[in-house]
């Protein structure tokens, strides 16, 4: 991966090393018990999740019965998320994060790190498109980064607090935690600027 990772970025050797683990991220934990703040029973609901890599995460919501749809970059990933379609129904599709138009309905939607590699001139359509996936009490999961992050270029999504609050207008916020610290990548040192969310969409 180059030092500066974009959505059209080489991904082969990050999905690679993911593949080597079982390690579920927090966030999609986190996102799960909000769903069931609100859905005592899961199986049958709808997840679509945003730059799949491996299928760590997509493995994790079949687990609990979701209907899974899936995007990710690296073609490379196709035959392990294929393989996850014996333990429910899951929808993968190769492509772009910008290029999913529309999205399908959801009550969760879930993107660990992958929004902040959108070009900023295509985010704000990709963002009002997953509010109108959201159905209403769904669950919206994200990593977004910050503007002091050691990747913040024009080649991506790099955003103020401020502007992290605007885009959370009319959603009922959750957790919203800001890590601005030195901290290890795929690649090395780094500085980390980021904003995790979990928001909902009203009843």
């Amino acid at each position: 991966m180059i030092a500066t990772p974009t959505s059209s970025s080489d991904w082969n050797s990050y999905n690679a090393a993911r593949a080597g683990t079982s390690a579920v991220r927090p966030l999609t934990e986190r996102a799960l018990t909000a769903l069931r703040a609100t859905h005592q029973n899961l199986s049958g609901l709808r997840a679509v999740e945003l730059g799949s890599g491996a299928g760590i995460e997509a493995r994790r919501l079949l687990q609990e019965g979701l209907t899974v749809h899936t995007i990710d970059v690296d073609a490379s990933v196709e035959e392990r998320m294929h393989e996850l379609t014996s333990l429910g129904v899951l929808e993968h599709r190769t492509g772009l994060i910008e290029e999913w138009d529309p999205l399908p309905l959801a009550d969760l939607i879930l993107a660990n790190a992958s929004l902040p590699f959108i070009p900023r001139a295509h985010f704000a359509p990709v963002w009002e498109r997953l509010k109108q996936a959201l159905l209403p009490g769904g669950i919206l999961a994200v990593d977004l980064f910050g503007c002091e992050d050691t990747w913040a270029s024009d080649q991506g999504t790099y955003l103020t607090l401020q502007e992290v609050e605007r885009l959370l207008d009319a959603l009922e916020v959750i957790e919203l935690n800001e890590r601005n610290e030195e901290g290890r990548s795929f690649d090395g040192i780094k500085h980390w600027h980021t904003f995790t969310v979990i928001a909902r969409r009203p009843a």
